[in-house]
């Protein structure tokens, strides 16, 4: 076969990966807790493109939801709380907490019950924490443990608080941890980042075990994904390793935002205990799979 060089660019990119699309109604009524739905920020972006977090919350919204910001700065939790406000269409309440800690989330847990009257459908955990990275002679014990801290105690210990709440409603309920890539991809300089995502499946699939079949719990998957974090870690590429995704471009928070809407609805009423990847096919045909786009693909 002969050797394909160039290509012609990817299908334009669609309203909903660009967060423009209309909601649907798919969760009218629903109240849904979203921890780390606020927005990182990098030092570099004027405009920066929209989180993982914060996508999640605005689509949830849109689709008829009340919804809780958490997160530790309370700019980032106003700043998306705004954006769902001036939507207009669902509702949104701002809580401030730190995961760190054992009494941080159940703070969380609690003053977001408060919030929506006792009543908690959703829960969706979107914290995680990266670093430079180092070779494992140098790698410290305390970073090994505030990243496992983090990316693994963290979801154990609000899952924990907020799950009976979650199994007594009428209809069940939903609950979605935001992973990564790298738990399939153990190639790097961090081995603690890598070790917590592969981590944080297990621990869902246990818990999606132990709490069937009242509650549904799932994991997204992001791949190298367009925003301030990725961006970051991407040294202040825009489209940064697009010619590793066989899908030419990388993937929008809006992308993510849909794949946890679309856990959290009726839709996915018969899913749970799976990893959703939405990584641009990266993982399941690999990045030598993947042409060189010949223009700007970027989502932001």
């Amino acid at each position: 076969m002969e050797e394909v060089l160039d290509i012609i660019p990817p299908p334009e990119v669609s309203l909903e990966s660009q967060g423009k699309a209309p909601g649907r109604d798919r969760l009218i009524g629903k109240r849904i807790l979203v921890v780390g739905g606020g927005q990182s920020v990098n030092t570099f972006d004027d405009n920066p493109p929209i989180g993982n977090g914060r996508a999640s919350c605005v689509l949830m919204a849109r689709e008829g939801a009340t919804v809780v910001v958490a997160d530790l700065s309370a700019e980032a939790a106003q700043g998306t709380v705004d954006i769902i406000e001036k939507e207009g269409v669902g509702k949104a309440h701002m809580v401030i907490g730190d995961v760190s800690t054992p009494e941080g989330c159940s703070g969380i847990i609690q003053d977001s019950l408060k919030a929506l009257d006792g009543q908690l459908d959703g829960l969706v955990i979107g914290v995680g924490i990266v670093g430079a990275g180092a070779s494992i002679p140098h790698y410290s014990a305390a970073y090994w443990d505030r990243v496992m801290n983090i990316n693994v105690r963290s979801h154990f210990l609000i899952l924990q608080e907020a799950l009976p709440y979650i199994e007594k409603q009428p209809a069940g309920g939903s609950v979605v941890s935001i992973s990564s890539i790298s738990q399939y991809l153990p190639a790097s300089t961090e081995p603690a980042y890598n070790a917590s995502k592969a981590a944080l499946s297990i621990l869902i699939k246990n818990v999606a075990y132990q709490f069937a079949p009242r509650v549904r719990v799932n994991t997204v998957v992001p791949g190298l994904i367009d925003t301030p974090m990725g961006r970051s870690s991407g040294t202040k590429i825009k489209g940064r390793n697009a010619s590793a995704v066989p899908l030419a471009r990388q993937g929008s928070g809006w992308d993510i935002g849909y794949a946890v809407t679309f856990l959290m609805s009726g839709e996915s009423s018969f899913i749970t205990a799976t990893d959703m990847i939405v990584d641009g096919g990266y993982v399941g045909m690999g990045s030598k799979t993947a042409k060189k786009p010949n223009q700007e693909t970027g989502v932001s």
